[in-house]
């Protein structure tokens, strides 16, 4: 489905649904455009590797029920087979916070990059591949494309988040892609 162009390559409404899925599925796509919704691993993969993308991320935060948008100016998804769907991602502008290039650190703790999604490579409960000795997707409701865990997560149920705005989890999230 497209909105004014853009893609809908993720939604996720509320948190009804199961989103802790196997490789598989994310890889084929599953759910409905009308409610929650992943296009695909793959599809993303042939899709940016066909042209130039761009990607737009809203997301409804719970606290202010106000909408905040990402864009990103360069979106590529990489295969499976070298890249194990690895995202890539450049060019951030918009009111939500830069959570998917955020390499900086948490409270201090001198981990610095660990909630960097760019460069990442997807992650799933069957196949992690994340940089974390214990496993970011373990004990998560989600997949992603996890570091050593996640800045953001707009896959995941309870940890539904970006967490570069104020205040609690989100209601509701987008993501899109547009060609360039």
């Amino acid at each position: 489905m497209s909105v004014f162009g853009w893609i809908i390559i993720e939604q996720h409404i509320g948190n009804s649904f199961n989103w802790k899925l196997p490789w598989a599925d994310y890889k084929a796509g599953f759910g409905s455009i009308n409610a929650d919704f992943w296009l695909g691993l793959e599809q993303m993969h042939l899709l940016t590797s066909s042209q130039a993308y761009r990607l737009r991320v809203e997301v409804l935060l719970k606290s202010n029920n106000l909408w905040y948008s990402a864009e990103y100016w360069s979106f590529h998804i990489g295969d499976e087979a070298h890249d194990k769907y690895r995202l890539s991602v450049d060019g951030y502008s918009g009111d939500a916070g830069d959570a998917l290039q955020y390499p900086g650190d948490y409270i201090g703790n001198r981990k610095y990059g660990h909630y960097l999604h760019d460069g990442m490579m997807f992650s799933t409960y069957d196949k992690d591949n994340d940089l974390s000795t214990v496993g970011c997707v373990e004990g998560r409701p989600g997949a992603w494309w996890f570091n050593r865990c996640f800045w953001a997560c707009l896959t995941c149920n309870t940890n539904h988040q970006w967490d570069t705005l104020p205040g609690d989890h989100l209601v509701n999230s987008r993501m899109m892609i547009k060609p360039q």
